[in-house]
């Protein structure tokens, strides 16, 4: 089923390794809860928090878990 998916408001400073972010993530998300909606959510915040540091940067897990609270619930 498709749907659109909103993204959020962010202060970019650099996209270099969001897109191996978002497909990282996505993977495990997928692999443990096989929800696609959800994959992409998660994806899409994760991928945006790395585009806030410059340069190529690992997803805080953190501030990951944080965002995810404040905005899918």
């Amino acid at each position: 089923k498709a749907a659109i998916i909103p993204s959020h408001l962010r202060n970019i400073a650099d996209v270099s390794g969001a897109g191996d972010t978002v497909i990282a993530v996505a993977s495990l998300v997928y692999a443990a809860t096989k929800n696609a909606h959800l994959t992409a959510e998660v994806a899409n915040i994760a991928g945006g928090l790395v585009c806030e540091e410059v340069g190529t940067v690992a997803v805080n897990r953190e501030k990951l878990l944080h965002e995810c609270e404040l905005l899918l619930s």
